[in-house]
């Protein structure tokens, strides 16, 4: 074995062979690890960029400069803008389309409607004035997933079997599909269109698969793997005559007005499938599809561009491939008679909004929260030294408060504002909802307990925590989490109350939740107020406490001979150490550029 050489002197000196051998070795065993290939986001984002990115698309001008469109003014000039400007947009025609898949949507639109599932949202645009939608609609995907637009979480219908936690079941026999979807509570008729709009989502996924490869050469291209659908249900204008008019281009009243589609993931491409049923008029005008041209990913309107609007047959399949959602925008054009339903497939970006993942969050949380004993305030960790135990122990609470407003504004205050008839209609959530209702009261239980430890450490309570895992820091984590919890309950407080909700049905309203809707004082015993004002209050007065105590030696002998320096020492200190570090630099920070501005 090669050795390394001592120098007389008694240094050593390292042997090059042994260090050959060994740095060869090394590369060995780094190239025999199998190397983690980047996902397709991830390749997206370095060779194509992000949404926000997308150029505009080329320049198509209408030498008669026409505002919009349509084939039937000009099929001519329509399809040369189509094919210059608005690349990306794609449809078959119904005759294109086999007969099964025409029978099979005719079947979910029928189930749908009969299970009751459409439903009005409420939501707020830019996080201003309330509003309802136009149309009625309802989410159908993945087990667990969720599609988030306008400041509201919708909770979709599952298409596929599922299993007791709710995650995706795949049944062999024929029999049984379907037979984990009724147990939940949806009907026969219901599941069976769930199950069904889950079978065509494939087919639509292999379409939209096969229209990339033929119309898109930029590599590497978006998603097509389609994990949810946006279920639409549209009336016309003689049925519902509060349209709003499309104002930009006077195309007539929308039924839904201009959008990119929202939440989804980067470059994926969207299906969507049409169905007009008519009312038995003559209609003069049916639904028609509207498309404009953006000054990129995150442009307005491309003035220079015309808008296009089609009136699609029943039964027709367009797409929306690739980068066409990033710079374009598009609105459905209300008919005169009947009704529009479609079946809007897309790639929703799961992250932080399934049921898997929240679940999963809660759980991981828990698994860990043994080495934590608040009783005490310590962590039972003897490897760490005292200052990783701080941080361990701040890093803890730190988590624990943002999953209790996560699960709160995310989970629990999305659902409760959509009333008890949605929560009715969504029997697959039930579950879901009770476990994290369950967690939350939990935490913050264990909130509780920590202020009670935090209070008996300032000097509060019976007798004195003799803990050194405990610091300032913990105050200031739970003053900054009650303060924006609380601002986000008055926000959803004046939501709740928003005279937009009087019109609906009692059952359409908001309704309470126990565990966050405590108007008694008495209620809340081992849990936390609805209105955190007061412990806010009481958190910066325990802070002083706590900061006063841990200084108070230090303070007596620096000023042992001055008693009025003592007094006005402390009256300094108490104010000042009622504020957390965040808000001290604040107001250091304000005070420096009074300073300069003086200067």
């Amino acid at each position: 074995m090669t050795k390394k050489k001592r120098k007389s002197g008694g240094k050593l000196v390292k042997n090059p062979v042994s260090d050959n051998v060994k740095n060869a070795s090394k590369k060995r065993k780094k190239s025999e690890q199998p190397s983690e290939q980047p996902s397709l986001a991830q390749l997206l984002k370095k060779y194509r960029g992000v949404a926000a990115d997308t150029p505009a698309p080329p320049i198509w001008k209408d030498k008669l400069g026409r505002a919009y469109l349509t084939p039937d003014d000009d099929q001519s000039a329509f399809d040369e803008c189509l094919k210059t400007s608005f690349k990306g947009f794609y449809f078959d025609t119904p005759s294109s389309l086999p007969q099964s898949l025409h029978h099979t949507f005719d079947e979910c639109f029928e189930g749908l409607e009969r299970g009751g599932l459409f439903l009005y949202d409420v939501v707020q645009p830019g996080k201003k004035k309330l509003t309802q939608t136009s149309v009625t609609r309802t989410l159908v995907g993945d087990p667990g997933s969720t599609y988030k637009y306008l400041g509201l979480r919708l909770f979709s219908h599952p298409w596929i079997d599922v299993d007791a936690d709710g995650n995706a079941l795949h049944l062999d026999k024929s029999t049984q599909v379907g037979s984990s979807v009724k147990r939940l509570g949806y009907s026969s008729r219901t599941a069976s269109a769930l199950i069904a709009m889950g079978r065509i989502n494939k087919d639509l996924t292999d379409r939209s698969t096969q229209k990339l490869r033929q119309h898109v050469s930029a590599k590497p291209v978006g998603s097509t793997d389609f994990n949810l659908t946006l279920v639409n249900k549209m009336e016309s204008m003689s049925a519902k005559r509060d349209l709003k008019k499309e104002a930009a281009y006077n195309m007539g009243k929308t039924s839904v007005g201009w959008h990119r589609d929202s939440g989804l993931k980067d470059f994926s491409s969207i299906a969507v499938y049409q169905k007009q049923k008519s009312q038995g008029s003559n209609s003069s005008k049916p639904f028609g599809v509207a498309l404009r041209a953006m000054d990129g990913g995150a442009g307005g309107p491309l003035p220079s561009v015309p808008a296009l609007m089609a009136s699609l047959p029943s039964g027709s399949l367009y797409y929306m491939l690739d980068d066409f959602n990033h710079n374009h925008e598009h609105a459905v054009i209300a008919g005169d008679d009947g009704v529009r339903y479609s079946s809007t497939h897309r790639v929703a970006r799961e992250g932080q909004g399934t049921w898997q993942y929240i679940r999963d969050k809660i759980k991981n949380l828990q698994s860990t929260a043994t080495i934590f004993d608040w009783s005490a305030g310590k962590v039972d960790d003897p490897s760490l030294s005292p200052k990783k135990r701080k941080q361990k122990l701040v890093s803890r609470l730190r988590m624990q408060e943002a999953l209790l407003s996560e699960i709160e504004f995310e989970w629990l205050r999305q659902w409760f504002v959509q009333g008890q008839k949605h929560a009715k209609l969504h029997p697959y959530w039930h579950d879901p909802i009770k476990f994290l209702i369950k967690s939350f009261c939990e935490l913050e239980q264990t909130t509780v307990q920590i202020i009670r430890l935090l209070e008996k450490a300032s000097g509060r309570g019976v007798t004195d925590s003799d803990s050194e895992d405990l610091c300032e820091t913990l105050f200031d984590v739970l003053i900054e989490s009650f303060s924006e919890r609380n601002n986000k309950r008055q926000e959803w407080a004046r939501r709740y109350k928003d005279p937009i909700f009087l019109d609906l049905a009692e059952n359409e309203r908001p309704y309470t939740c126990s565990c966050l809707d405590r108007v008694d004082e008495k209620e809340c015993g081992d849990f936390m107020p609805s209105d955190l004002e007061s412990s806010i209050k009481s958190l910066r007065e325990l802070r002083s406490a706590f900061v006063s105590e841990d200084g108070q030696d230090e303070t007596r002998d620096d000023a042992k001979d001055d008693k009025s320096k003592l007094k006005k020492d402390k009256k300094k200190k108490k104010k000042k150490s009622t504020l957390t570090s965040k808000e001290k630099k604040k107001v250091a920070s304000n005070w420096n550029a009074l300073k300069s501005k003086i200067g």
